[in-house]
């Protein structure tokens, strides 16, 4: 018998073991400056990446033996089977280069193997398709995969039946259904993609997961329970240190004793009420700006002269990589939870949100997307917390220089803005707006002649003109009547990468903000670190209004301001102070590092854990704390 199944199976192992060989080459051959080459690093690599291939491998078999089991032994060798079994083989070939091609193009965007935004994407596949065609030469490289798919099969045509052999018995066919069941059984349980973390180095750990594995665990465990996971402490312990955290001359915490850490904000002084707008910049990360740039390239000039002439953090840490974080961080002020943004869950709606304060004031909300904002659940969130959803299905083709698969163009995108800006103010109406970026996104492409990169070359130009952009709009804003009392607050929500040796890299998370006003604000710069989540506090603080809200950020304007920032993606959330760094991790796990290097924890360290825990912990709770 098993002479019989090693002669039907062999094909299917050599094939996928040898594809997921060569790419593994490839991974090596372009990150081996990045990877950890020690013996034990080496072997963790290997078990990880045998034991997923194993698992997955018995999924693929399962198939096949259930054909074996009730094919009749007569026609065992026939026609229908010799027909049968070349096109499971055609279609598993197919399937394992298209995985492998996909998993390349995302290592390329993410430098990870699929994880949670895969399974994202397979839910936005206009968008995500869209935007992998306009990127990649598509056709010709389906029609790659699908030739070579063609000649695996004829190449392998004599091996995929085996000449000779006992055909075994049903039972015993059918035993090896049970054995492959079992197989996979096991393997939900006892083999776990959290596994490739043991190898402590990020890209080894990468490397190691079978692509079809890690896409399928990411969609089983897709959202993650912080009490269920991660380490916890007593709730009062919580509510009484963020009280102790969020208290100032201007700020009480009175519902502290039972819980609550909703603030009590009155500052002196005279409130303004001026417009506000609100731009949250794609994959802006602080690196893009001049005076960060090593080759001197200038390609931010707009941003720089704005930094100048405005309030600037050039030290804002975004609190996670993907889009609706960095909306999140802005609106909600909300620590960066594990799994899912709030704007995806159920329960976001009617929350404590910067549309809850300026709607209490009397403002025009409006969120302004130039994509479609069905993608992340952007405008269920927005539409649901105050604003008017403003997004491409609004816009009409006359308004459309220029588009990709994620949206309008950055100037058509302000144009707009300024039309809804004018309409506000038309009818005697403070504004916020919420207006939300996309060219700085691949496939990087933008209007002809407007700056000296050419369209479609790469991120340099995008960064370049999404810059242009920002200059066109403030100019044009500069003429409207409205343009002297109104704010802007420009913002990145995430950085450009997010790869490095460990899970979580603060430098890849920092951006930058900006509070521009110049017949409202005097110019400053802020070298302390801060948050994405402290933007609104910061921006309340501007504007010296009282409120009520269970926010977590604080204004960093304060002189009483002590610098933390929150970090995550996905599983791991972070919490830093100067260069210590807490990382909390499913299982009750934590790691310590200083200075980039994991480290033992001394006493400083333990009472940072602690303060991690209460943050995180407390904002777990967040349908409660933050509903209205």
């Amino acid at each position: 018998m098993i002479r019989y199944y090693w002669g039907r199976f062999w094909p299917f192992l050599l094939f996928a073991f040898g594809i997921e060989a060569v790419e593994n080459m490839f991974t090596v051959f372009f990150e081996y400056r990045n990877m950890d080459f020690g013996l034990i690093s080496l072997l963790k690599t290997a078990y990880v990446f045998l034991t997923e291939f194993a698992v997955t491998m018995c999924y693929w078999l399962i198939p096949y033996a259930v054909y074996l089991w009730i094919l009749p032994r007569g026609k065992a060798g026939g026609k229908t089977d010799k027909w049968f079994t070349s096109v499971w083989f055609f279609l598993f070939v197919l399937a394992n280069l298209f995985e492998d091609v996909a998993e390349a193009f995302f290592w390329n965007e993410f430098e990870a193997s699929f994880n949670f935004i895969a399974v994202d994407y397979l839910i936005y596949t206009k968008e995500v398709i869209g935007n992998i065609y306009e990127s990649y030469p598509i056709i010709p490289i389906l029609g790659g995969i699908l030739a070579v798919s063609v000649l695996a099969v004829w190449g392998m045509k004599r091996f995929l039946l085996p000449r000779d052999g006992e055909i075994p018995a049903g039972w015993k066919r059918g035993c090896v259904v049970l054995f492959l069941l079992a197989c996979v059984t096991g393997g939900y349980w006892l083999v776990d993609i959290k596994d490739a973390d043991a190898v402590n180095n990020r890209y080894n750990s990468e490397m190691a997961k079978d692509g079809l594995y890690s896409l399928f665990s990411a969609f089983l465990k897709n959202e993650l329970d912080y009490r269920g996971y991660y380490r916890t402490l007593p709730d009062a312990e919580a509510a009484a240190f963020l009280a102790r955290e969020f208290m100032a001359d201007d700020t009480s915490v009175p519902g502290a004793s039972s819980g609550s850490v909703k603030r009590q904000v009155r500052p002196s002084g005279v409130g303004i009420r001026p417009n506000v707008v609100v731009v949250v910049m794609e994959s802006m990360g602080a690196e893009f700006l001049n005076e960060f740039r090593e080759d001197g390239a200038n390609v931010t000039p707009c941003l720089s002269c704005l930094g100048k002439e405005g309030i600037f953090f050039p030290n804002t840490y975004a609190t996670g990589t993907r889009s609706v974080r960095g909306l999140e961080a802005i609106s909600t002020s909300i620590p960066p939870l594990p799994g899912m943004s709030i704007l995806r869950q159920e329960g976001n709606e009617h929350l404590q949100t910067i549309g809850s304060i300026f709607r209490d004031k009397g403002y025009d909300l409006k969120w302004i997307y130039g994509g479609y904002g069905y993608f992340d659940n952007m405008n269920y969130f927005f539409g649901n917390n105050g604003f008017q959803v403003l997004d491409r299905n609004s816009m009409d083709d006359s308004e459309v220089t220029h588009s990709t698969i994620w949206g309008v163009c950055d100037e058509d995108l302000f144009r707009r803005a300024v039309r809804e800006a004018d309409e506000s103010c038309g009818r005697g109406k403070p504004f916020l707006q919420v207006v939300f970026t996309t060219s700085n996104h691949r496939p990087y492409t933008y209007p002809d002649g407007r700056i000296d990169i050419p369209s479609h070359t790469g991120r340099m130009g995008a960064v370049k003109y999404a810059d242009y952009a920002v200059g066109a709009f403030v100019e044009e804003a500069r003429t409207k009547p409205w343009f002297d009392n109104t704010l802007f607050v420009f913002v990145g929500d995430h950085g450009a990468g997010s790869a490095g040796k460990q899970a979580l890299n603060p430098e890849t998370h920092r951006i930058f903000s900006i509070f521009y006003a110049p017949a409202l604000l005097k110019p400053e710069r802020r070298e302390t670190p801060v948050s994405q989540i402290d933007v609104l506090p910061t921006l309340l603080g501007l504007l010296k209004w009282p409120y009520d809200a269970a926010f977590y950020g604080k204004d960093a304007l304060k002189p009483s301001y002590q610098s933390r920032y929150f970090v995550s993606n996905y599983q791991y959330i972070g919490y830093l102070k100067g260069k210590d760094m807490v990382v909390l991790k499913p299982q009750r796990g934590v790691e310590f590092f200083r200075d980039g290097k994991a480290v033992e924890p001394d006493g400083r360290m333990k009472e940072l854990e602690k303060e991690a825990v209460y943050y995180y912990q407390h904002a777990s709770g967040w349908r409660t704390s933050l509903k209205e």
